[in-house]
Formats: C-alpha cells, structure tokens, sequence
C-alpha cells in the first residue's frame, strides 16, 4: 500500500512538471504576452491550476507577469540557454584538440566547466589505457577534488573559495583527498602560480591527472573552463611527466587561441588567494 502511495505521488508530482513544462511552451509559441484565461484555454488547463503554476514559474523567474497583467517567460530561461549554448560552444571548438591530445597521449582526457559550486564534464574522451575512473562524462565532482575541478577553484576570489569551503567541508574520496582548508589553499595558490594543478590519486587510488585552465574571449580572470589529462599515477607522473605537461599545455593553448584568447605569459595574475585565508 505504501509503495501505492509513493508511486501516486511520485505521478503527481511529474504531472505538474509535465504541466509547467507545457505552459512555458504555450508562452514560448506566443507572439506576446498572454492572459491568464488564455493561457488555461490554449493550456487545457483550469485557470486555479493555470494560476498556481505560473505563480511558481514566476518566483523562479522562469516567466513574469507584465505590468498589464499579462505573461511571459522570465529572463532565467535566458540564462539558462545561454549557459547550455556556452557549454556546447565550449566543447564543439575543443573537440579536434582534446581528441588530439587522447591521441598522443594514449591517455584518458576531460574538459569541465564550472555550474554553480560543482565542475560538470561535458567531455572525456578515453585513451588506449582506458580503466575506471571517477567523472564520467556528464558528471561532476566538488571544486576541491581532481586536476580539472582544482583549476577551476584556483581561479576563485579568496572570498568566494572560503564559501565554497564553509558550504561545502571537504570529505575524503581517498586518503590523498585535500581536506584541510589550509592545505587546500596553499594547494590552490602554488597550482594557479604554475599555471597547472596535479592531482595524485586524490581522487581515485592509484590515478593521478594534470589540469590547465582555458581562456574565451570574455575574461582574462575566469577560465572558461579546464582541460585534464588522467592516467595511472606511473604513466603520468613517472618520466613521461615533463612530455604530458607539455602536451597538456600546447592543447589548453590552442584551445584559448580557438575560443578567442591566447595564454600569454605576460597577463598578470592574483596570487592572494593563500593570504589571510584561513585564519
């Protein structure tokens, strides 16, 4: 009976994403904005039921009503698009690259972008040495734990990674994990001031990865995202490490160039991340 019950309001709830889904459609087919009683017509939806839903999309800024009363879709859905068409920019203009590097390399490669206080993977391609990792493509980690997500913390104002620390406290993924702040930070400072972040088997027992930011046109602060190589800590970081680096570096170089921006040497970077972070 209480699996019934579970699955019935498991229904419900779908049903009213299916309904909210179905009235942001409606608005997005409208040459203007719309009433309510027009928007239940066209809907088939009651106006209560209309009312409540497009009450809850407007909170989220998902629509918004007009000074005229009547109802249009909300600028976060603007956002939003422009954030998944930035992602799948980012990957297309990447792709011959980090497929290059695979290639040369034989090893396992990422390419993450940061969504909020997490790094998301919208690439990996797997090497000749493919074996089990962490991340998988579409996935994502903590800002404190891998090459890519690492770099992408690098690059935060001292204030924001304190944030992300207090709302976030690191948890071990292996006994190598970074989890006291001030490590963490002395970590994230020496990373950004070499201009790579390596990751030994912080993440996965016996893996290691290298990662380097990439630069669009926008910023010269904030990457754009952050490109990784992972293998077995031998493979990486053995004597084949200065040949990875190198080819690491001339990938997140050719990717800036593709995205609009070059990795010059002579951009000056923060380096007050460390100070007085932690007290």
């Amino acid at each position: 009976m209480e699996g019934r019950e579970e699955g019935l309001q498991e229904g419900s709830q779908i049903q009213v994403i299916d309904r909210a889904v179905g009235l942001m459609q409606t608005l997005a087919d409208a040459d203007g904005p719309l009433g309510l009683r027009e928007i239940a017509r066209r809907s088939g939806l009651s106006a209560s039921t209309t009312r409540r839903i497009l009450g809850a999309l407007c909170h989220h800024d998902l629509c918004e009503q007009t000074a005229s009363g009547g109802y249009g879709l909300g600028l976060r859905l603007f956002e939003l698009g422009m954030r998944v068409e930035s992602g799948l920019d980012i990957r297309t203009r990447s792709l011959p690259t980090l497929k290059r590097l695979s290639e040369e390399s034989h090893l396992t490669v990422f390419m993450c972008i940061r969504r909020e206080d997490r790094a998301i993977a919208i690439e990996r391609i797997d090497g000749r040495y493919a074996f089990t990792l962490a991340l998988t493509l579409g996935g994502s980690l903590p800002l404190y734990a891998g090459a890519a997500a690492r770099v992408l913390m690098s690059y935060l104002p001292q204030q924001e990674v304190l944030r992300v620390l207090k709302e976030q406290p690191p948890v071990p993924f292996t006994d190598h994990t970074l989890v006291d702040p001030k490590e963490l930070i002395a970590d994230l400072q020496i990373s950004r001031e070499r201009g790579y972040v390596i990751s030994d088997e912080d993440l996965t027992p016996g893996v290691a990865a290298l990662g380097m930011p990439v630069f669009g046109h926008l910023s010269d602060e904030q990457p754009a995202a952050a490109i990784s190589l992972a293998g077995l800590v031998p493979q990486l970081l053995g004597d084949q490490f200065e040949r990875h680096l190198a080819l690491l570096r001339r990938a997140a170089q050719d990717i800036s160039r593709e995205l609009g921006h070059g990795l010059g040497g002579d951009r000056a970077e923060r380096s007050d991340l460390a100070e007085g972070a932690v007290a």
